[in-house]
């Protein structure tokens, strides 16, 4: 697509320049058949006074006739003369000549007529490009000196490019656009596997990075497991449920992978939190709460100290507050807390409830959903819960109380379509090449 684009630029850049070309190149000729008309009429422009207007009508009919097939054939190949005027410095018309053999050149007249005499400035080239019946015309003003390189009068003309030369221009510029384009697509060949290589070489670095990333993202999340309930299995089921609703919901790529790491480490700051109070099969005091909720700034500053994991911030950070503000550690309410935080939220409630702990049985189905919609607009985000509830028999039946294999096959397979398919594209392409 690349090679396609400068391709495409290249070709109208060239087509453009040389179209240029070859205007400036019959301008050229144009101009010196009007200076060619100056010293042949140079006799009649040195009499003092104004021109005399039949003399130079004699003198303009003559020189035309020179440029006649039988006199002229280069410049008869190029093109011909088909309107001439000449004005004296006072844009006094005082010689014309109209071409009648050439076939539109009644339309010439006209626009001629329609349009007033411009004079050029000193060393400017006055012309203009334009068509009738699709043939290329070419609009000229130039000077007309005396011998003391003085201006005495002025010559407008109408010149049309012959139909073999505009036939040669085509020619000659597609030949060199093809060119051009040939040469892009030749480079690209011949760098497209280099570049490739090097994507490869990138790519593999990349993803061993990524799975030394993942690797570490697993062994904190086991490590918080074994802490607090001797099994790895909630972390995989509440990133799956909190997955399956935020493709639901519609979040981006990047924001998917945000959610996954957050999820997989929302507990991580428990890590933190003292055995007595973390382990006690009771009902925890004030004070033992308190110390409780400071898990969630624990966890920030132990996912803060990598930046890979930076972006976990919104789930690990958000996951325990609440709509209507009651959470903690910040009070967030509504749209504050972000959604992703607001998607795990529900995803961490249901699988707390369906799973089996130390402390109590899982709940049933309905008895799970039921506490749910208890805490819709003040525990969880309405909108959002509603959602859930589409996927919750799924979730239930595939994931609750799940503590086998297939959970980290099942993620695994998440964590290839967020952050690995890319690069095993390149990797892909690398091979094929």
């Amino acid at each position: 697509m690349a090679t396609c684009a400068i391709s495409i630029v290249l070709a109208s850049v060239t087509w453009i320049n040389l179209r240029d070309i070859a205007v400036e190149r019959v301008l050229d000729r144009v101009l010196l058949a009007s200076s060619q008309f100056s010293r042949q009429a140079r006799e009649i422009l040195d009499r003092p006074g104004l021109p005399d207007p039949s003399s130079l009508q004699h003198e303009l009919e003559a020189f035309t006739a020179t440029r006649s097939p039988h006199h002229d054939s280069s410049f008869n190949q190029m093109g011909r003369f088909v309107y001439v005027r000449i004005y004296d410095t006072g844009a006094r018309r005082i010689a014309s000549l109209a071409d009648s053999t050439y076939e539109p050149i009644a339309a010439v007249e006209l626009r001629m007529e329609a349009s007033a005499l411009r004079v050029p400035q000193p060393d400017e080239n006055l012309h203009r490009v334009f068509r009738l019946d699709g043939m290329p015309l070419i609009s000229v003003v130039a000077p007309l000196t005396g011998g003391k390189d003085e201006v005495v009068a002025y010559l407008e003309g109408v010149f049309a490019i012959s139909e073999a030369a505009v036939a040669a221009a085509r020619r000659d510029t597609l030949k060199t656009v093809a060119g051009v384009i040939a040469i892009v697509m030749v480079t690209a060949l011949v760098l497209y596997p280099v570049i490739i290589n090097l994507l490869g070489r990138l790519a593999r670095t990349s993803r061993s990075l990524l799975d030394s990333h993942m690797e570490t993202l697993n062994v904190l999340g086991s490590a918080i497991a074994k802490r607090d309930s001797d099994t790895d299995a909630h972390n995989y089921r509440v990133t799956i449920m909190a997955v399956n609703l935020a493709e639901a919901f519609g979040l981006t790529a990047r924001e998917m992978r945000s959610l996954i790491k957050g999820a997989f480490l929302h507990d991580v700051g428990k890590i933190g939190i003292p055995d007595d109070i973390l382990h006690k099969p009771g009902r925890l005091d004030t004070a033992e709460f308190s110390v409780m909720k400071t898990h969630v700034t624990k966890g920030l500053e132990i996912i803060g100290r990598s930046q890979w994991l930076n972006d976990a911030v919104e789930v690990v950070g958000g996951h325990h507050e609440k709509i209507d503000g009651s959470g903690y550690p910040d009070g967030r309410s509504g749209t504050d807390t972000p959604v992703s935080a607001r998607i795990f939220a529900i995803a961490d409630v249901f699988d707390a409830l369906t799973s089996k702990r130390p402390y109590k049985e899982p709940f049933s189905y309905e008895e799970t959903l039921s506490i749910l919609e208890k805490g819709r607009g003040t525990h969880f985000d309405a909108e959002l819960l509603d959602l859930f509830e589409t996927i919750a028999p799924d979730c239930y039946a595939h994931l609750a109380n799940r503590e086998d294999s297939t959970l980290k096959t099942h993620l695994g397979d998440i964590a290839q379509k967020y952050f690995m398919d890319d690069m095993d594209t390149i990797l892909s392409r690398e091979d094929a090449v």
